[in-house]
Parts: structure tokens; sequence; C-alpha cells
């Protein structure tokens, strides 16, 4: 589970890392578009560096999202986890209370038959 979250939470760097590229190159675009002579190739070489931003992003988002479906079942392992061992644990408690009950009722005729033998001895 530690995996995923590092995963998800470098996942979420890079796309913020992404976002911010992406408005430094649209600026660069809109800088380029402004000036008096439009140099083509260079807007071009710019909208497939946003294009390329925008499928690195897509991946990203996608990669998120599978993140967020591990996270959720290991969330769930954990709950299943827990809940066993909370229902061995009453397994473990209510065997422990039967001993002990057990024991208990084994000292007491034990301690009836003491008192039996020596008190009905003098009879």
């Amino acid at each position: 589970m530690a995996d995923v979250l590092r995963d998800q939470q470098t996942c979420t760097a890079s796309l913020q890392d992404l976002d911010d590229d992406r408005t430094e190159t649209v600026e660069q675009m809109r800088v380029a578009s402004q000036s008096g002579a439009i140099d083509v190739r260079k807007l071009a070489a710019i909208r497939y560096d946003v294009a390329q931003i925008d499928e690195h992003k897509a991946r990203l988002r996608a990669d998120h999202v599978r993140y967020e479906k591990q996270l959720e079942l290991c969330r769930k392992a954990i709950q299943q986890a827990d809940a066993a061992v909370k229902s061995l644990e009453r397994l473990r408690d209510k065997k422990l209370k039967q001993h002990e009950h057990k024991e208990s009722r084994k000292s007491e005729i034990n301690l009836q038959d003491a008192w039996a033998a020596t008190n009905l001895r003098s009879v």
C-alpha cells in the first residue's frame, strides 16, 4: 500500500509539473504569435510540444485512476484482515472463558471432594 501511495504522489507531482510546462509552452506560443513576423515552424513545434504534454497528462491521469483502484483494493484487504483478526480474537476469548469455567468447575469439585473426605470420615 505504501508503494502505491508513493507512486500516486509521484504521479500527482508529475501532473502538476506537466501543467506548469504546458502553461509555459502556451505562453511561448502566445508570445510567438504576437510578434510581427510569425514563424510557422516555431509555432508548429510549440503546438507539437503542447500535444505531447497533453498526451503525457492523459497517461498520467489513467495511471492516477489505476492507483486509486489499487488503493481501494488495499483498503478492502486491510478491512477484511482486520475483521478476520477480530473474529479470531473473539473466538480465542470465548475458548479462554470456556477453559477457565471448566478449570473452575474442576477446582470446585476437587474442593468439595476434599471437604467431604475430611468431614465425612469422622462420621
